[in-house]
């Protein structure tokens, strides 16, 4: 069902520059104001001068963006890789409580398929700020920067263990970013597992993890350019979009919790944010004990509240002690019918609709976009900071959603709120880099029996 096919990377000379770790970055749009500071100074050509361009005199950031792309080529800075390409990436790296895990990546051209058409699943809503950011900066560089992240499903190794044959040789180059996580990566050039993945792909479907705004922007692109040629789907570079893709089943695949924290224009202190919330949820108060740091305190509780079986999440307003939200049996039933399928199960859901639409009167048009209320971390520590500091005026901190629900509610075509998954770690982006040509004509490769 999903079409995958190889293409020539362009990739960063190691001649010219060695240490891979100056030069790339996450995801742009989960770099801090601070660290894209921090990448800038790091090396002249770290990818952050292209996924997060700034004008320069008269030239908008994206005619910049372009700019810089093409002197770093016509500088052999970026070079285009001779022959197409599969590539594998290994991302080692640990998170606390489970230890060391290893997530497989097959990056590749992934076709674009029409909304609705159930190939390829998205399960979060996108906002048209970031969408046109994105699609402005994909058409004036004409290069995917960074990758679409998605998840597929192979139980029977079809595509994993292929992968798995090619870790197990010397990697080609890899990086260490500066969270410790090791990425490793490997160019699949054998005409026969070249076949072999993309027909394993023909039988399978595929549900957006993380960069649906990026995916979005690959698709009104095409839908663009191909209004201009009038070529036929699927064979111009601009019918696909670079993908990152790993197997659900996985042990390497991680989801942290996404949570949020507050400041609406009306004051809101803590007697007032419970007084509006008990009529659809039991609220517990635990004070801040011991030595053991507040985030795990609140970790050890949120745990608890998920095994009770009713959505649960904590609050925190301020230094001391913080609260457990549990949800009463009659909100979910007053779900009912304004909440669809799947969504009812979610935590996110019921912060969103329940605390912050039915009890706190802030509509879902004032909570997110641009000057939106709440702001987003996958940190505890930075959320409770933000409050401390007044920057917010309270925190929702919430357990992770289940790749299970992620994949339930995508599969009923819904969408979850915004920033309802964090999955760990981010594929770096300047490892690999995809050319969009107009002119560039993809010929796919012939089905292969694996």
């Amino acid at each position: 069902m999903a079409t995958v096919i190889p293409f020539r990377g362009l990739v960063y000379d190691t001649r010219l520059v060695p240490d891979l770790r100056l030069v790339v970055a996450p995801p742009y749009d989960v770099i801090s104001a601070e660290k894209d500071e921090a990448y800038r100074r790091l090396h002249p050509h770290n990818i952050v001068h292209l996924i997060l361009p700034r004008p320069e005199g008269e030239s908008d950031k994206y005619a910049c963006a372009a700019g810089h792309l093409q002197q770093w080529v016509r500088e052999g800075i970026l070079v285009r890789d001779e022959e197409p390409a599969f590539y594998l990436v290994a991302q080692k790296y640990t998170v606390k409580g489970i230890g060391e895990r290893t997530r497989l990546g097959l990056i590749a051209r992934l076709r674009i398929e029409d909304e609705g058409n159930r190939i390829i699943r998205p399960h979060e809503r996108t906002m048209s700020g970031p969408r046109e950011d994105r699609m402005d900066l994909l058409e004036s560089t004409m290069t995917n920067l960074s990758q679409v992240f998605l998840l597929y499903s192979d139980p029977g190794g079809s595509v994993t263990g292929h992968l798995g044959e090619v870790a197990e040789r010397p990697a080609d180059r890899w990086a260490v970013d500066d969270a410790g996580i090791e990425s490793s990566f490997w160019r699949i050039t054998s005409a026969k597992i070249q076949e072999a993945l993309s027909g394993a792909f023909r039988e399978k479907s595929l549900w957006i993890a993380d960069g649906h705004h990026r995916y979005s922007a690959a698709r009104a692109l095409r839908d663009k350019l191909r209004t201009k040629d009038g070529s036929k789907p699927g064979t111009r570079a601009y019918d696909y979009v670079m993908a990152c893709m790993t197997a659900m089943e996985s042990p390497g695949v991680t989801i942290l919790p996404y949570h949020r924290t507050l400041h609406y224009s009306g004051p809101l202190d803590r007697a007032a944010l419970v007084a509006r919330a008990r009529p659809h949820f039991d609220v517990k108060e635990f004070s801040f004990e011991g030595e053991q740091p507040r985030a795990e305190q609140i970790r050890r509780r949120l745990r608890d509240g998920a095994r009770s079986e009713r959505n649960a999440f904590a609050v925190y307003t301020g230094p001391g002690s913080f609260l457990i939200f549990l949800i009463k049996e009659e909100a979910v039933k007053e779900m009912e019918g304004r909440i669809e399928g799947p969504l009812k199960s979610l935590d996110v859901s019921v912060v969103h609709h329940v605390l912050l639409d039915r009890a706190l009167g802030i509509p879902a048009e004032a909570q997110s976009g641009e000057g939106g209320a709440l702001r987003f971390t996958d940190d505890i520590d930075r959320a409770m900071a933000w409050v401390d500091s007044g920057e917010m005026q309270a925190a929702f901190l919430l357990n992770a959603t289940l790749k299970e629900q992620l994949v339930e509610v995508a599969d009923h075509g819904l969408q979850m709120p915004q920033k309802s998954t964090y999955f760990y770690p981010k594929v770096l982006t300047g490892l690999i880099l995809n050319p969009l040509e107009p002119i560039e004509e993809v010929h796919l490769a012939a089905p292969a029996a694996i």
